[in-house]
C-alpha cells in the first residue's frame, strides 16, 4: 500500500499515443480515506495529485477552443496545461458498484459535500477527513471524482494552469458605486481580475449607469483615472481599479471598456474536464486511475450552480464526445443552473460570473439556446438552435437530469430551461431527459434561519430548506439506474405553462405583515456581442441590448408556497412559508440584481391568536399539527411518500427524519426574534 509522498510523486504515464490528451497522471498521494473506517462497500482510498494534457490546436477536437490556435506550442507541436485532481473510491476494486461521479468543482471547491454526502472537514485540496455522517453513496460503492478545470484559479486552488494567448483587445471591467455603504468614487476590479493593459490608455472609456437598460453617461477621460487610493490616503497607478475625481451622487454602476492584454486559453478547462473524464473510462494512456475498469463503467458528470452551467456548455460546444469520437458522460446531473451557460469559452473569459441577477452585468453567461430541443429565439433571429444539438448529431447525449430549485426561476431563467423563448409554449423534452423542479428551495439554503449577527441581513429571516439535498443522493442513484437500463426514473415534475407556470403579476401571493414581494425575476436580454463572438470567441464591448426574454416563475397556494414543483418534506409539512426571494438593498433592482440567492423563510403564527394579532392570514401552526407529535406524525407519512416516489432513499429515512426535527426547533427559536411583535 502506497502511503504519503512527501518529496516525489508517481508518475503513472510517461508517453501517450498521439490521439490521447492526458499524457501523464503524476499522483502525489494515495492512502486510505478516514483510516479504519469501513463503509458498506469496505474502506476508501484517496488519490490526489496532478494530470498533465496537451491538445493539438489543428484536431478536430480543439477546433471549439476559443484561441487556441494562438496558444504557444511545445517541441511536439502541441498545447501543454496541467491541473490537480482528487478521487475516492472502494479500495477493494470488486466492491466498486462501476460508477464514478465527476464533479466539476464550483470556484475550485466541491458542493458534494452537504448535498450527496455529509464529511467533517472535506476539501479538495488537503483533504484531512475525519469522518462521514451521511455515508449511504459511499456504501453503495460509489467512486467521486473531481479535476481542476478553472483557468483564473491557482493550482492550489484547485484551478487550471493553462497558457496565454498573445492578444490585445477590448474589456468590459464594472463596479458598483454606493451601494451598502461602498464608495461613491472608487473601485477595484477584483482578486486575478483582467486589468488594462496600460493606466495611461487615452480611449479607454467609463461610463455611469442609472439603471441596466441605461446606456450610461460617459465620464470625461480627464475626470477618472487608473488608480487606487491607499490606507494612507495618497493615490497610486493601478491597472485593476479606477478613481474619479468627482464623486457619483448617487448609486451607481460603473464600466469601463479598455484594451487588454494577453488572454488566458480559458476553453481548455472544457478540454480538461473531457480529457479526464475520458482518461478514468478508457485505457488509451495507462495510469493508476484506470487500471482497473470496474471503477468507470458508467460515468456521471455533477455540477452545482456553477459546476451545472459548466456542464451545459459543455454539452452545447461538443465537448461530450472524446478525441476518438466516443461518449464522455453516460449521465450528467445538472444542478441549480436554471435555463444560463456560462463565461468559460471565450477571450477574456470570466468563469466565475454568474449574470446579472448575482452583481455580474451583461455577461456571456445566460445565453440562447436554453432548452434541450431546438426552438426559435425571440424574434425568430436565425434557424432554431437546441442545447443538445452537438451531442444529438455526434450521437453522445447522455442521460440527463435538470433539478431546479425555486432561486432558478427567480434568479437564473429558469423557465426558459423548458419553455419556448417567447414564454408561450412548453418545450417537449429530449428523450433521455428529467426535469425536478423543487418548491420552496433556495439556491444557497442557510443552516439557520436566524440572521441577526449577520453583516448581511436580509429583512426576513432566511430560507433553511433543504428539501433538494434530502433528495439529491435518490436522484443520483435514479439517474445511475437508468444509465444502466436497470430501471426508469421518476417522470419529470415542474410547473406547467398557464396552471402553475405564470408571469409574475400572477404570483397571488398572500398579503402577509411586513413582506414586500419583488415585481418580477432580473431580466434577461438579447445580447448581441458582436459578429466574432460566435465565430471566434471574440466579444465587442459593451454588448448591445435586444429583445427581453419573458421569465414566467412558480405560481403560490394561499400559504404563498410555491404549486407545480415537487414538494419535499419541509413543503410538504410546512412550518412557514419558503420562497427564493428576500431583497436586502430594494436600490439593488435597478440594476437587476435580485438578492435572492439565500431566499427568505416567514414561519406561520404558532397559534390562532397570535395570526390575528399579526393579521397573518395563514393558518397556524396550532391549527396544522397538534404538537410536536403530530408534526412528526406528519413527517413520519411524508417520508414514506418520497421513498415511494424515488425522491428519497429508504437508507437516508433517519437522516431525513432528523433534519426535520430541527426544524421544530429553529422555528421555535425563530419566533422569539421575528417578528417580535407576533407571538
Amino acid at each position: 500500500m502506497l502511503g504519503r509522498l512527501a518529496a516525489a510523486c508517481i508518475v503513472a504515464c510517461i508517453a501517450a499515443p498521439a490521439s490521447a490528451e492526458v499524457v501523464a497522471v503524476e499522483v502525489a498521494e494515495q492512502r486510505p480515506w478516514i483510516q479504519g473506517r469501513a463503509f458498506g462497500a469496505g474502506e476508501y482510498e484517496l488519490l490526489s495529485g496532478t494530470v498533465r494534457y496537451e491538445v493539438d490546436p489543428t484536431a478536430a477536437s480543439s477546433r471549439d477552443i476559443a484561441d487556441i490556435r494562438l496558444a504557444p506550442l511545445n517541441s511536439r507541436g502541441k498545447v501543454e496545461f496541467q491541473g490537480p485532481f482528487l478521487l475516492l473510491r472502494p479500495r477493494d476494486a470488486a466492491r466498486a458498484n462501476g460508477t464514478t461521479i465527476l464533479e466539476v468543482a464550483n470556484r475550485g471547491r466541491d458542493q458534494s459535500n452537504g448535498l450527496l454526502f455529509q464529511a467533517d472537514a472535506f476539501a479538495l485540496r488537503k483533504n484531512e477527513t475525519r469522518e462521514v455522517s451521511r455515508s449511504t453513496l459511499f456504501d453503495l460503492g460509489y467512486t467521486f471524482a473531481w479535476a481542476g478545470w478553472q483557468g483564473d484559479l491557482k493550482t492550489e486552488e484547485f484551478g487550471l494552469d493553462v497558457p496565454s494567448a498573445p492578444v490585445t483587445g477590448p474589456f468590459r471591467a464594472t463596479a458598483l458605486l454606493g451601494f451598502g455603504g461602498a464608495s461613491l468614487d472608487s473601485g477595484a476590479f477584483g482578486e486575478g481580475a483582467i486589468c488594462a493593459l496600460e493606466t495611461g490608455e487615452a480611449a479607454a472609456v467609463l461610463r455611469i449607469h442609472r439603471s441596466l437598460e441605461d446606456p450610461g453617461q460617459v465620464v470625461p477621460r480627464e475626470a477618472w483615472r487608473f488608480a487606487r487610493r491607499q490606507a494612507d490616503g495618497r493615490v497610486a497607478e493601478d491597472r485593476c481599479a479606477f478613481l474619479l475625481s468627482t464623486p457619483v451622487d448617487g448609486p451607481s454602476l460603473v464600466t469601463i471598456v479598455f484594451t487588454a492584454g494577453p488572454s488566458k486559453v480559458m476553453g481548455l478547462g472544457e478540454a480538461a474536464v473531457r480529457d479526464f473524464a475520458s482518461h478514468l473510462k478508457h485505457n488509451d494512456t495507462a495510469s493508476s486511475l484506470n487500471s482497473r475498469p470496474a471503477y468507470a463503467r458508467r460515468l456521471i458528470g455533477y455540477g452545482y450552480s456553477q459546476g451545472a452551467r459548466f456542464l451545459r456548455d459543455f454539452l452545447y460546444r461538443g465537448f461530450n464526445a472524446d478525441v476518438r469520437g466516443r461518449r464522455v458522460f453516460d449521465g450528467v446531473l445538472d444542478t441549480a443552473s436554471g435555463g444560463g451557460r456560462g463565461s468559460f469559452n471565450h477571450r477574456y473569459a470570466l468563469p466565475s460570473e454568474a449574470g446579472n441577477s448575482v452583481r455580474s452585468h451583461l455577461r456571456a453567461v445566460d445565453l440562447y439556446p436554453f432548452a434541450d430541443m431546438p426552438t426559435p429565439d425571440i424574434g425568430d433571429r436565425g434557424p432554431p438552435q437546441g442545447l443538445l444539438d452537438r451531442a444529438l448529431g455526434d450521437g453522445v447525449q447522455p442521460r440527463i437530469f435538470h433539478v431546479l430549485n425555486s432561486t432558478e426561476y427567480w434568479a437564473r431563467a429558469g423557465s426558459l430551461l423548458h419553455t419556448t423563448t417567447d414564454g408561450t409554449q412548453e418545450v417537449p423534452e429530449a428523450d433521455g431527459t428529467r426535469t425536478y423542479a423543487f418548491a420552496g428551495t433556495a439556491h444557497s439554503p442557510q443552516p439557520s434561519t436566524l440572521f441577526l449577527e449577520r453583516r448581511d441581513r436580509a429583512p426576513l429571516p432566511y430560507n433553511d430548506n433543504d428539501d433538494l439535498a434530502l433528495a439529491l443522493p435518490a436522484l443520483l442513484v435514479g439517474l445511475d439506474k437508468w444509465v444502466a437500463g436497470r430501471a426508469e426514473p421518476p417522470p419529470s415534475y415542474r410547473p406547467r405553462l398557464g396552471s402553475t407556470l405564470v408571469s409574475p403579476d400572477k404570483l397571488n401571493f398572500p398579503a402577509i405583515p411586513s413582506v414586500v414581494v419583488p415585481a418580477g425575476p432580473p431580466p434577461r436580454y438579447q445580447l448581441d456581442f458582436g459578429r466574432e463572438y460566435r465565430s471566434h470567441g471574440i466579444i465587442t464591448e459593451p454588448p448591445q441590448l435586444g429583445l427581453r426574454y419573458p421569465l414566467l416563475v412558480p405560481r403560490v397556494d394561499r400559504d404563498g408556497n410555491e404549486l407545480g414543483s415537487w414538494r419535499g418534506l419541509a413543503q410538504s409539512v410546512p412550518l412557514g412559508t419558503y420562497t427564493a426571494w428576500n431583497p436586502q438593498d430594494p436600490a439593488l433592482l435597478t440594476f437587476g440584481f435580485l438578492s435572492g440567492l439565500r431566499g427568505a423563510f416567514i414561519p406561520f403564527p404558532a397559534t390562532p391568536a397570535s395570526g390575528r394579532r399579526s393579521k397573518d392570514p395563514r393558518l397556524s401552526v396550532a391549527e396544522r399539527y397538534v404538537g410536536l407529535e403530530g408534526y412528526m406524525a406528519a413527517v413520519g407519512r411524508a417520508i414514506e411518500d418520497q421513498v415511494a416516489a424515488g425522491f428519497l432513499l429508504p437508507q437516508d429515512r433517519e437522516w431525513a427524519r432528523d433534519s426535520m426535527r430541527t426544524y421544530w426547533d429553529r422555528v421555535a427559536g425563530l419566533r422569539v426574534h421575528w417578528p417580535s411583535r407576533s407571538d
